[in-house]
């Protein structure tokens, strides 16, 4: 087994130690066991930062080619978000919530294709790391919101819990924004074309409208239990745009 699959493997196991101690911790309110659930996730993100630099190494290149590649690095900014914003906000139960969210979408990395491929032409751009960067960053901080509005919704919707919600909203929106405009500038000098309704382009120009709105919304006063509904209506549209279209449509991203 490759040195990165051992520490991709690693950091999943202390993702999923790091939930046991909070389990464990809740049921026998034992804070102690509290920390070691923070102490191990902190671990799992060194292990798995450790696997995607050999990972490049081995590769030549930054692994953001692929569904596979670029997974692992949306799950590489999930620890940094729960850790930031469980620590601005004062609410530790984020972490257990990016834990979750973690130790999922590891489970979805284990099912794809990890063959590695040559870059195709169009990735062949220095665009490709802001690009897909900016987008995964955008997709781990709405899986963290959506992680967050499932917590709220079956424990109570705090007025701190909610403002950790709508920053992380805010945060992905800044970043999708970055990441479909760098995508228009790249595919310009890729394809001829700055917006050409692929269904990737299309399905993501709908998860910013979606995201959009949930925003505007919020600032009309809607909050509680029905922001955090719309939150989680609006990740459907994140799950659809990242997996469902590469799966089910086909388009100039199908390589993605």
């Amino acid at each position: 087994m490759a040195a990165q699959m051992i520490l991709f493997n690693l950091a999943f196991g202390l993702t999923l130690a790091a939930l046991a101690s909070w389990t464990a911790s809740y049921l026998a309110a034992r804070p102690l066991l509290g920390r070691a659930g923070k102490t191990a996730l902190g671990l799992a993100w060194l292990a798995l930062t450790a696997g995607l630099t050999l990972l490049w190494v081995r590769l030549g290149r930054p692994p953001l080619s692929n569904q596979y590649e670029s997974l692992l690095t949306l799950l590489w900014f999930i620890y940094p978000f729960a850790f930031y914003f469980s620590r601005r906000t004062g609410r530790p139960e984020i972490l257990p919530a990016g834990a979750l969210a973690a130790a999922l979408l590891f489970g979805l990395a284990a099912l794809m294709d990890r063959t590695a491929r040559p870059l195709m032409p169009a990735l062949r751009s220095d665009w490709l790391v802001i690009h897909v960067l900016s987008s995964m960053a955008a997709y781990a901080a709405f899986a963290l919101a959506a992680a967050g509005a499932a917590w709220a919704l079956l424990r109570g919707l705090s007025e701190d819990l909610e403002d950790f919600l709508l920053r992380l909203t805010k945060t992905g929106f800044a970043f999708l924004t970055l990441g479909i405009a760098t995508g228009s500038v790249w595919a310009e000098s890729a394809w001829g074309s700055w917006w050409s309704w692929d269904p990737k382009e299309t399905w993501s120009l709908l998860t910013w409208l979606g995201y959009a709105a949930a925003l505007h919304l919020r600032r009309k006063g809607i909050r509680g239990t029905k922001f955090g509904i719309i939150l989680l209506v609006c990740f459907g549209l994140v799950l659809f745009t990242y997996f469902g279209v590469n799966f089910l449509l086909s388009g100039l991203h199908s390589y993605a």
